[in-house]
């Protein structure tokens, strides 16, 4: 019982601890490896090929069989009086010879096995793809509703402000009325805002197999970084290439259900081979109404028997020769297949790695627009105090200030996801 309870214990505090607190991005990935539906559906065909493996094996396996069969017959021209016969056997038999079948599909289903195990790797690989791109959306939404908040409630001041000064009559109807109409734009910008990182949390609970009544709140570290110079130096494009392709479990998948199909290849070449069978029998029967001795009917009719058969394919119509071609054909498709594949992770890794360089500069500029708007905006507002800068042109600035942050925001997690995303080519998130 005790055993029971702390084996529930271990599934229930994990959950209890990530749901009643805030989630990182490490707590989201081992999350979505434990829960992912996606997931779930490889690991069943996982199950499936682990039996494929089994029953393989079963067929250099001796088989025996029991057979009891009851007769009704009649002789329409002989009155004989007899009509029922019955037959008990039990009969066996084991292939000696097969050509190496079966050792050979034993070897074929035991590569699928792994290559299916990989596959379920990338699978995980690619769930993992999907929460990073999710959580840095929803990072990046929430930094982009920060900001909006911050608008709102700066022209909320600034309007309360020219209320003022509306009244004391130092400005006209018309900036007033420019001033309550930016609140409301700005309130609209937020709404837009909050409905974004609704949609990205959204995105990210339904990754994470998560309920929506369940509380949900992320914790992340990646807000406070402010500069790429502070993020270690990304890796030589040739590097990430290499290790890349050495730790990508689709490749290794690939590779492995090549070899699977020349393996099955060989076997459908092995339906013309000679095949050497050893089987037995033993039986015995009566027959009912001939006499009411059935016992001496049974010991009398029982016979024991030992056969070894050899059948020698001579023509099939051409079925072996369509099995191997057939074969050959799904060979070449998993060598395309892989090739693909290598080729795919190349491009991948390289857009990968000039998105991170590119983010980096895009976030540095970025970095260097907001603080020359911002100090834009202070002249601005010195000029606007002074009455030299009318207030559409106040606020023209205050815009480009807003666009030059959210621009900031972007680039920044454009580029911490593209290096997240080149670890994960990495292998560093397994």
């Amino acid at each position: 019982m005790n055993t029971k309870i702390a084996i529930l214990l271990g599934f229930l505090v994990p959950a209890t601890a990530a749901f009643g607190g805030t989630w990182t991005l490490a707590d989201c990935l081992k999350q979505a490896k434990e829960k992912s539906l996606s997931l779930e559906t490889a690991k069943l065909r996982e199950q499936k090929a682990d039996i494929s493996v089994k029953q393989a094996k079963t067929g250099n396996h001796p088989t025996v069989s029991a057979s009891i069969q009851n007769t009704l017959y009649d002789h329409p021209f002989v009155d004989d009086g007899d009509h029922y016969r019955l037959n008990l056997g039990i009969s066996g038999s084991y292939t000696i010879w097969d050509g190496g079948a079966t050792s050979l599909n034993v070897e074929a289903s035991q590569l699928s096995k792994e290559a299916t195990a990989l596959s379920t790797k990338q699978t995980e690989r690619s769930v993992q793809e999907s929460v990073l791109n999710a959580y840095m959306s929803l990072l990046a939404a929430m930094e982009n509703l920060r900001t909006a908040n911050a608008s709102v409630e700066l022209s909320q001041a600034e309007f309360e402000h020219y209320g003022k000064l509306y009244e004391a009559g130092s400005i006209t109807k018309k900036e007033l009325t420019q001033s309550q109409s930016n609140v409301l734009q700005k309130q609209v910008a937020q709404l837009s805002a909050q409905l974004s990182v609704n949609s990205a949390k959204t995105a990210l609970r339904q990754l994470l197999e998560l309920g929506d009544s369940e509380e949900f709140e992320i914790s992340a570290p990646e807000s406070n970084i402010d500069s790429p110079d502070s993020l270690p130096p990304l890796p030589t494009l040739d590097d990430l290439r290499k290790t890349a392709k050495e730790s990508h479990p689709g490749l290794k998948s690939d590779s492995v259900s090549v070899k699977a199909a020349k393996k099955s290849t060989q076997v459908a070449g092995k339906a013309s081979s000679i095949t050497v069978t050893l089987g037995a029998n033993s039986s015995t029967g009566l027959q009912a109404w001939e006499s009411d001795r059935y016992g001496r009917q049974l010991k009398n009719g029982w016979q024991n028997s030992i056969s070894l058969g050899i059948n020698i394919p001579i023509i099939d119509g051409g079925a072996t020769t369509n099995k191997v071609l057939q074969a050959q054909v799904t060979e070449a498709e998993t060598q395309i297949s892989m090739q693909e594949t290598a080729k795919n992770i190349e491009n991948n890794v390289e857009k990968l790695h000039i998105n991170a360089v590119s983010a980096d500069m895009q976030w540095k500029a970025a970095t260097l627009q907001v603080q020359a708007e911002a100090e834009a905006l202070q002249v601005a507002e010195e000029q606007r105090n002074a009455g030299a800068l009318t207030y559409t042109d106040y606020l023209t600035q205050k815009n480009n200030l807003e666009k030059a942050q959210i621009t900031q925001t972007n680039a920044k997690y454009t580029s911490l996801l593209a290096r997240k995303m080149l670890e994960l080519y990495q292998g560093k998130l397994d």
